[in-house]
């Protein structure tokens, strides 16, 4: 476990970060990345890439690599847009490849304009965006990126540009592709065409095969910091959640917008509240309220309810790791009390990677053995206890 434990910050929560529309009210809403101008959070990746562009060595191929909901995808149709503009070869434009270039200060193309409104329509003739298709049986996306969709990047990247300039192509959720699909990209990645960019958004780097991983540029995305999700959660639901709902959310969340949605959409906070205040009375819970709370487990359309309490116990014991790892005296706000910090001192590291592998054991043997949830989260309090 403790190999994994070193990627836990990307790979931890693999699943979370899809989440669906919140049912609350979303006064102005955040635009689907490929529409989105908005950029907040990774400013230390952005002048990275400005480093490459002012430098002359864009890569052909870069892996976004980080937590689902935090911006890589926002971040790769910025790149995308701002070299399908000021990529061609015009000394006349003002032009990153032209005679005398300004060095570019930011990857910004403005909404109005003409690239920018073929990106988002799926209408520029140099960009090409993949996605995981829709099963046409089910009517759902399929969890797997296939080897026929992965081949349709190399004859795309090796066309000629419709203006002499680059060629530019998002796989998203790159990590769903299996060996074959990987495989399918290889030969691209070994020839790369002049003037081709590949940018593909990975949620867990590990799920990707080490001959990929060799042929890029990989640029690893933080979890968002405080400011910058309490503002994109301000826009996406208005100002409904009280500071210490937000910096709940935050923790709970990973800082991951997508999996903030998804807690707010299924009354996650309500339950992790539940959870936290049974955890308070460490180290004997009071039985009544654990029984509770497994009895909301038991009614009929409540999957979201486990799903919550396992990512709550999951969480808390990640952030556990984390801080004893780093050796602190405590955890980080809203996990700063006196319990938490009593559970921290309680065991050594391993101990604690060991309570995490078995509590994550535990809800995968629930989930996918169909056994009683109610008995599930009954057993999750007995193995992190005393």
């Amino acid at each position: 476990m403790f190999d994994d434990f070193q990627d836990m910050d990307e790979e931890i929560y693999e699943g979370i970060g899809q989440g669906g529309a919140t049912s609350l009210a979303a006064p102005e809403g955040l635009d689907a990345p490929r529409k989105s101008s908005l950029s907040l959070g990774h400013k230390a990746v952005e002048n990275k890439l400005l480093d490459l562009i002012n430098s002359g060595a864009m890569p052909h191929a870069i892996i976004f690599s980080g937590q689902g909901g935090i911006g890589k995808s926002t971040m790769a149709f910025r790149l995308a847009r701002y070299m399908l503009k000021h990529g061609a070869p015009d000394a006349a434009q003002d032009s990153l490849f032209g005679d005398a270039p300004a060095s570019a200060t930011s990857l910004e193309v403005a909404a109005d304009d003409p690239t920018f409104a073929k990106v988002a329509a799926g209408g520029h003739p140099d960009f090409l965006s993949i996605e995981r298709p829709v099963d046409p049986k089910k009517g759902t996306v399929k969890n797997n990126l296939d080897v026929e969709t992965a081949r349709k990047v190399a004859p795309f990247l090796r066309m000629t540009s419709s203006n002499g300039g680059w060629r530019v192509v998002i796989i998203d959720d790159a990590d769903t592709m299996n060996r074959n699909a990987q495989n399918a990209l290889l030969k691209i990645l070994e020839e790369p065409p002049k003037d081709a960019l590949l940018i593909l958004v990975c949620h867990r780097l590990g799920a990707m095969i080490p001959t990929i991983r060799s042929r890029c540029r990989v640029m690893h995305f933080d979890p968002l910091d405080s400011e910058s999700f309490d503002h994109l959660m301000e826009r996406e639901i208005g100002n409904t959640l009280s500071h210490d709902e937000k910096s709940l959310l935050n923790a709970l969340s990973n800082g991951s917008i997508g999996a903030a949605k998804e807690l707010i959409d299924t009354k996650g906070l309500e339950t992790a509240q539940n959870v936290l205040d049974i955890l308070q009375d460490w180290p004997k819970f009071n039985t009544v309220n654990i029984h509770h709370l497994s009895e909301q487990t038991g009614r009929g359309g409540k999957d979201s309810v486990f799903k919550n309490i396992e990512r709550i116990f999951l969480q808390l014991t990640e952030q556990i790791i984390f801080a004893k790892a780093r050796q602190k005296a405590q955890l980080n706000a809203p996990f700063d009390t006196a319990a938490y910090t009593a559970m921290l001192n309680s065991y050594d590291l391993q101990k604690w990677i060991e309570i995490f592998d078995n509590l994550k054991a535990h809800f995968n043997q629930a989930q996918f053995a169909n056994l009683d949830k109610r008995l599930a989260v009954l057993l999750a309090f007995n193995i992190i206890k005393p």
